[in-house]
């Protein structure tokens, strides 16, 4: 059976659960067969060795049956870094980049203390340190297992010297009276009453913790926002990724517990309200 034939039949399997089956047939197969995405295809004439279609097809089988490609993988690309990804956190979501191009626009510059909360798999962190460069970085994280692997990103992609990670829940894993420029946080916002909304694989396979906030998914962040002031430093900003459907009461939120500060709200590139962005030292917007 050549490559071709293979990623083919891996097409056909994946039909029923990917929106984009020969894109993922095309990701399995360079990970199985240690080819990048472009050589799989130039050279598709070649045979594959029985031991890695049988991978193939097992992965195939895998992903048929709602496991994320990324867990499949074991790493997602994120803002052109490889994230190793796992169980233990959620896979990195392409509309988390455009939280980080938030920060970078306004910060790119700038000497920056910046606070992560709920870092999960340290992708947010290092994806700053890589476009922030004068920053210092700190990463908090409730679950230990999550942190263990933000922690073997940080080693792996030698971005130590700017991240510290620390554990706990939410500003328990900081220091108090320590302040921050920027505080970014991409925590839980999914509400119960819209879980049908997520893919099956989603609701399957990754972490509960860091998907569901309660009735309106904002419930972390009521907790998060009250305590926000007392760690953000004269003309700090907040980004906040949230869902479209509860962007507007974030931002009540953010108002009440930032009052005069200016609060807005970004789309993404699909036009969706995705971001809650508050300036403490400007209007709002």
């Amino acid at each position: 059976m050549t490559i071709a034939n293979a990623i083919e039949a891996c097409r056909r399997k994946l039909q029923a659960v990917s929106d984009v089956p020969w894109l993922e047939a095309r990701m399995l197969a360079s990970y199985v067969t240690g080819l990048d995405a472009s050589a799989v295809v130039a050279y598709g004439d070649n045979a594959i060795t029985e031991d890695r279609r049988d991978q193939l097809f097992a992965l195939a089988v895998r992903r048929a049956a709602g496991e994320p490609v990324a867990y499949l993988t074991g790493v997602k690309e994120f803002c052109g870094l490889k994230i190793a990804v796992d169980r233990r956190a959620l896979v990195p979501r392409s509309e988390t980049e455009e939280l980080v191009a938030a920060v970078r626009r306004d910060w790119h510059n700038r000497r920056a203390d910046i606070l992560e909360l709920g870092t999960g798999s340290g992708a947010i962190a290092c994806a700053l340190a890589a476009f922030v460069p004068d920053a210092r970085i700190l990463a908090t994280e409730l679950s230990a297992d999550a942190l263990e692997l933000a922690q073997a990103n940080v080693d792996r992609l030698g971005l130590g010297a700017q991240i510290s990670l620390s554990l706990g829940d939410l500003f328990a894993a900081v220091v108090p009276r320590r302040e921050f420029d920027v505080i970014v946080a991409n925590l839980p916002y999914v509400g119960d009453d819209n879980a049908d909304a997520l893919d099956d694989s989603v609701r399957r396979t990754e972490p509960r913790i860091a998907l569901f906030a309660g009735a309106d998914g904002l419930d972390v962040y009521r907790r998060m926002l009250p305590a926000a002031p007392r760690y953000a430093r004269a003309g700090a900003m907040l980004y906040l990724e949230c869902a479209p459907f509860n962007a507007a009461a974030l931002a009540d939120l953010a108002r009440e517990a930032f009052a005069g500060a200016g609060v807005s709200i970004e789309r993404d590139a699909a036009r969706r309200q995705r971001i809650v962005v508050i300036r403490t030292g400007g209007k709002t917007a």
